[in-house]
């Protein structure tokens, strides 16, 4: 089945009160968990769930009905050798990994339908250069899509286009949940978009070389000179990315300048997520978040 867009608003059984978004961001995404452990001891009770990138992957813990604590310790078991190869491989580093067997856990033989809270996660289509909705089918093959990082981990086919991540223009899909009927939403954010990086923002005539190096002349699928024509346009667009959007609760997790595609960090990332959601709790800003 082909993914929905972004912009398209599916039915629901019933209409979602809080969204929690969790955003893209690698490594960083080891906050997650230490803001949903927070926020659900809180009292907060979601009723939508939508991830980008990492966060599609804590984001299907939640939603299967994980416990935020079970998905903390996945976090503090976790070495950077197992992050290494869960960036690269996905559901073959095995189950001897502890993200990968989490993943599993959560999600094997699992569609949409049977997660615990409605879900939803962002891919990028390599087509388009899009990033679009993915809220129904199996749920592992979406959620790969959506952390399948470019020219690292091998694209995935859902329907007849091949995706890429999705946290690479839309770090924070804020839109889609209040398109699901989120009435509230909570946005872990752990960054900005995408840009490009430093040597091609001093060069502005390269993104016309770039815009013309990645064009399709077919639909792209999994070979490495599509991934670098995706590649080429990717850092095209990112010359002049957006801002992500904020909820109505935004969370910046304080990560200095840990980069996303570092190996180490998870630990700090996991104590700066409980830092952050333990501040909003006792701002007393959760009381927003009745809905209307």
């Amino acid at each position: 089945m082909q993914p929905k867009a972004a912009t398209t608003t599916p039915d629901l059984p019933s209409r979602p009160g809080i969204g929690l978004v969790l955003g893209a961001g690698g490594i960083r995404g080891c906050s997650h968990p230490g803001v949903m452990a927070v926020l659900t001891d809180a009292g907060v009770r979601f009723d939508l769930v939508v991830g980008a990138s990492v966060g599609a992957l804590f984001g299907l813990g939640l939603a299967a009905g994980l416990s935020p604590h079970h998905i903390v310790d996945v976090v503090r078991r976790s070495q950077p050798s197992d992050i290494a190869r869960f960036y690269a491989g996905r559901l073959r580093a095995g189950r001897s990994n502890p993200i990968a067997r989490m993943m599993l856990e959560a999600g094997e033989g699992k569609t949409f339908a049977d997660m615990a809270v409605p879900f939803a996660v962002t891919a990028t289509d390599m087509h388009t250069g899009q990033p679009v909705m993915i809220n129904t089918g199996p749920v592992l093959d979406a959620v790969q899509a959506s952390i399948a990082l470019p020219l690292i981990a091998r694209p995935v086919r859902l329907g007849d286009r091949y995706y890429l991540d999705g946290g690479l223009f839309d770090t924070a899909p804020v839109r889609v949940a209040r398109s699901l009927g989120a009435e509230k939403v909570i946005a872990v954010c752990l960054g900005y978009n995408y840009h490009a990086p430093p040597f091609f923002k001093r060069r502005p005539w390269l993104r016309h070389v770039l815009q013309r190096a990645g064009r399709q002349q077919r639909l792209p699928g999994p070979r490495l000179h599509d991934q670098i024509r995706f590649a080429c346009r990717m850092i095209a667009a990112s010359y002049d990315p957006p801002l992500p959007d904020e909820g109505d609760i935004t969370i910046w997790p304080d990560l200095g300048t840990l980069s996303p595609n570092s190996w180490v960090g998870a630990q700090f990332c996991l104590d700066r997520g409980f830092e952050a959601a333990r501040a909003i709790v006792e701002s007393g800003a959760l009381a927003a978040l009745t809905p209307r």
